[in-house]
């Protein structure tokens, strides 16, 4: 038998900053340092078009960076998985890993590598589920869903860190997935911030606020919701928007020369980039905070808002939707159309009062704590030293 202390953990990721890819996200890893007691075993895998940079590089004992074949869009996708399995699989026998447990932190790509090298130790897995990929690639890709169908039904543990993915994954694969805490649950991002101990009280009930990376600003809806704070100037002259987040500049100028193609100079202010640390105290200085994004795999800086004491804008069936449902702080669009934008910014502005006194109450209440460090980390940890391995044959 191997004590729970004695566990190491595979972890086959695509999103893990390894110093490779400048848009990773630090998510899964600030959940692995916060464990204790188990070893955590990093594959980070990137995938190249060019066969003659297929390669691993050791960056330590615990953290790989591999490089597999594989053509853009999804093309040739069955021979890029054979291929990057037969590679992991070769690391793995010539660095002579030994591991109790895979965890595939995406579902198409990770998850079924993941499950691979599981069924190949004969130890079980677990598997995250992020839905703006893992729904974009299993729509696409009608002749691998039975095997993707297999990979979720035989997971030990799902977590669905995209909530509202359930319903449209499950759908897909015609899956049948017990959504009992023994069989999947939520796992959110883990947020470094604390939630407000006071209660937040913005002065001004139309002094909105957003953050996001520039080279995405089309995904995330900027231009349409520029183009709804132009409409809303009429009504409420004193609207603003400031824009916090850093990008390339051809990126910024864009976005800029939109505010200025709308007149809104006076309205809307591109602030740049702002340390993390300090993020909190600038949000609370703002009514309400803005992204009408899609195509979200969690979306980290609604929690962050949601700590600071802010009511949210969000898209529907993306990001942190399904995580909401006892939170009524917020409002949701079903789309980026312009004038339905204008409908909800407007809402939040004659509603101020009442959704400030929401979001506060969730606070209040610990509506929020699901979003909690602490919370995050128990829940993970609890199931990996909950693993029954004595019955499972590990040696």
């Amino acid at each position: 038998m191997v004590g729970f202390y004695d566990m190491n953990v595979l972890h086959i990721h695509s999103d893990y900053p390894d110093g490779r890819n400048n848009l990773s996200t630090p998510a899964v890893k600030l959940l692995l340092d916060a464990t204790s007691g188990i070893t955590h075993t990093v594959f980070v895998i990137h995938r190249t078009p060019w066969p003659w940079q297929v390669r691993v590089i050791q960056n330590n004992n615990q953290l790989y960076s591999i490089y597999y074949w594989g053509l853009p869009f999804g093309l040739a996708l069955t021979l890029s998985l054979f291929l990057a399995r037969h590679l992991l699989l070769n690391l793995i026998q010539n660095y002579k890993i030994d591991y109790q447990l895979v965890h595939g932190h995406k579902l198409a790509i990770d998850g079924t590598l993941g499950a691979a090298l599981a069924k190949h130790a004969q130890v079980p897995y677990f598997l995250s589920v992020r839905g703006g990929t893992d729904v974009r690639i299993l729509r696409h890709k009608l002749l691998l869903r039975r095997r993707w169908k297999r990979v979720l039904e035989e997971a030990e543990h799902i977590f669905w860190v995209s909530a509202w993915a359930q319903y449209p994954i499950t759908e897909l694969l015609k899956a049948s997935v017990d959504n009992n805490t023994d069989k999947s649950s939520l796992l959110p991002n883990l947020c470094e911030m604390k939630q407000l101990s006071h209660q937040h009280v913005p002065k001004e009930a139309a002094n909105f606020v957003t953050v996001f990376r520039f080279e995405q600003y089309e995904r995330k809806g900027i231009m349409p919701l520029l183009e709804a704070i132009a409409k809303l100037i009429a009504n409420y002259p004193s609207i603003k928007l400031d824009i916090y987040g850093f990008g390339p500049k051809n990126k910024m100028k864009i976005v800029q020369d939109k505010i200025t193609a709308l007149s809104l100079d006076k309205h809307v202010t591109i602030k740049g980039r702002i340390d993390n640390q300090a993020l909190q105290e600038k949000l609370t200085q703002y009514s309400a905070f803005l992204l009408p994004s899609q195509n979200e795999s969690f979306g980290m800086v609604f929690v962050e808002a949601l700590f600071s004491g802010l009511p949210i804008l969000y898209h529907a069936n993306t990001g942190i939707d399904g995580y909401l449902e006892d939170i009524d702080a917020a409002v949701k669009v079903y789309n980026q159309n312009t004038d339905e934008l204008v409908k909800k910014v407007e809402a939040l502005i004659l509603q101020h009062d009442v959704f400030n006194a929401r979001i506060n109450r969730a606070l209040e209440t610990n509506l929020l704590d699901i979003f909690e460090k602490r919370t995050v980390v128990s829940h993970y940890q609890c199931l990996i030293d909950g693993l029954n391995l004595e019955s499972l044959d590990v040696e």
